[in-house]
């Protein structure tokens, strides 16, 4: 397996174990799976280049012929029923027999870690193999394996994109560990179908590519991690991707079924944000999602989840496809209020937009990162877009990942900030309502301009005054929220809805802890300065 070199000993430290080499210093260091996993954060002294090193407590020569004799019973042993709830579990209770029925065999054998070898069992067995440290990692976003011989690289929430220490050494290794990748995802790969994309257990999106029928430097793999438990907006607003004013704009939106698409390039959290506004939903409505693989998570009970099909045939037959262009076709049958597709790229851009001119509420993301080039793709082939159709989509929310600089760290850090918001009047006509700052880290708003208030104020019959009013009102409940560290899609929806049922109730309740978070604050101050 594919792994960093370590010593025997096991109370080696990190430096013994190889993990710390010469002209590098220890950054952080933080549990995986404790006590068996680290994650160390290496920096280079020269260069101040950063590199993330799996700390492993090896097995001993002894476990690790126990070991192999194990996993060899397991392989042997081993048939799973047909009906069984969670597999995952069930290869866990089996190897802890099998663990179970060699203790007894082979008696007391000193030295040897029984714990420590069922933990390499979950990671070999039933995990990820030499990566699964990295799956275990809250602060890993993605995983990308370019071929052989060179080190995994991950994307750390705080590090950005660095090299790891683990490196497939051979191509039969390598090629091994794709077939198993796929294997576990239930999918095929192969030289006649070298490319893969599919879904891994625990909702993790993987693309690979095998040998080098695609790939000059052999098999690779990229995969993109899945949030158990999505960012929501409570999360947003503490992370400073957005103010608590804008997310009570948005949710204001949300609420009048405006129509909104979600905007930027790979990996600057377009998905994040769309979870994120579909938590602010009346639990009255009927929303039906539309994705290329299942990666939103919706608090409501009354949501159709649909998901496209790849083709089961050879070549240019598309045998049994299910693209996204016939789920938002049938979709339309479910009578929904709102209709959510994942991402827009091809022909099911003019079928959503035709909902949204009967009427239905629309979301949706596109990878560009201006209005101006947003526009350009949608009235540009496959997407065909006639240009008086594009003011049916009303906002525009434009998210990057940017880089922060301080006095502290001039270097700075990499987050996520929702830049602009425009709402679309017209083909060609754009109003900004808000923008981030980069040289403050600050937002500018413009509500006070805003059209879509002036027309949802109009529908529900609420002066603009009001509209900015109870604006305010749900930005201090979105604030509250922040402070409070409610941090669950289902804490948030069960505040949302309680505002819409009991909104006098939930206001003053978060205006009083408000006030009361604020009052200890100021009094933690005067005692510092005293």
């Amino acid at each position: 397996m594919a792994r960093a070199e370590a010593v025997e000993a096991e109370g080696a430290t990190s430096e013994q174990r190889g993990c710390i080499e010469r002209g590098y210093e220890v950054v952080e260091r933080y549990p995986l799976y404790e006590p068996y996993a680290y994650a160390v954060i290496l920096r280079n002294v020269e260069t101040g280049g950063y590199k993330y090193c799996v700390d492993e407590l090896p097995l001993t020569r002894r476990e690790r012929r126990i070991f192999k004799r194990i996993v060899e019973a397991l392989q042997w042993e081993l048939k799973l029923p047909e009906e069984v709830e969670d597999p995952r579990e069930y290869l866990r209770e089996e190897a802890r027999r099998v663990i179970h029925k060699f203790r007894i065999s082979l008696g007391d054998v000193p030295g040897v870690s029984w714990h420590k070898i069922m933990y390499y069992i979950e990671r070999d067995v039933i995990g990820f193999g030499p990566i699964d440290p990295l799956m275990r990692d809250p602060y890993i976003e993605d995983i990308s394996c370019n071929g052989v011989g060179i080190p995994v690289y991950v994307w750390h929430r705080k590090y950005e994109s660095v090299p790891t220490n683990i490196v497939f050494r051979s191509h039969d290794e390598l090629d091994e560990y794709v077939l198993r990748l796929a294997h576990i995802s239930g999918k095929h790969i192969s030289t006649a179908f070298p490319i893969l994309d599919a879904i891994l257990p625990g909702g993790h999106r993987l693309a690979a590519t095998f040998k080098k029928e695609v790939s000059t430097k052999g098999s690779t793999f990229t995969i993109r991690k899945f949030r158990e438990q999505p960012v929501t907006i409570a999360e947003m607003i503490r992370r400073k991707t957005l103010t608590a004013e804008i997310a009570a704009y948005l949710w204001i939106a949300m609420e009048n079924k405006l129509t909104a698409m979600v905007m930027g390039v790979t990996g600057s959290g377009k998905t994040t944000t769309l979870n994120a506004l579909a938590t602010l939903f009346r639990p009255t409505i009927k929303v039906v999602t539309i994705e290329d693989t299942p990666e939103l998570k919706i608090p409501l009970e009354n949501w159709v989840q649909l998901v496209a099909r790849p083709s089961y045939g050879i070549g240019a037959e598309k045998v049994g496809e299910v693209t996204l262009f016939d789920l938002v076709k049938v979709s339309l049958r479910y009578r929904p209020d709102v209709i959510i597709v994942g991402e827009v790229r091809g022909e099911e851009a003019y079928v959503l937009f035709q909902a949204i001119a009967t009427g239905h509420g629309g979301l949706t993301t596109l990878h560009a990162e201006s209005v101006e080039a947003a526009v350009k793709r949608l009235t540009s082939p496959p997407m065909n877009i006639p240009p008086g159709y594009i003011p049916l989509m009303n906002l525009a929310i434009i998210i990057k990942r940017v880089r922060i600089r301080t006095p502290e760290n001039p270097q700075g850090r990499i987050e996520r900030r929702i830049t602009d918001v425009f709402e679309i009047l017209e083909y060609d006509n754009y109003k900004r309502v808000a923008r981030w700052d980069a040289f403050t880290d600050t937002f500018e708003t413009f509500f006070h301009e805003s059209e879509m208030l002036r027309r949802i104020g109009m529908q529900i019959g609420m002066t603009h005054e009001e509209m900015l009013a109870e604006l305010e009102r749900r930005a201090k409940v979105l604030q509250w929220m922040a402070e409070r560290g409610v941090s669950t899609v289902e804490e948030v929806a069960k505040i949302v809805q309680s505002y819409y049922s009991r909104p006098d109730e939930v206001y003053k309740r978060a205006e009083a802890e408000l006030e009361r978070l604020a009052r200890r604050r100021r009094k933690r101050r005067a005692e510092q300065k005293a």
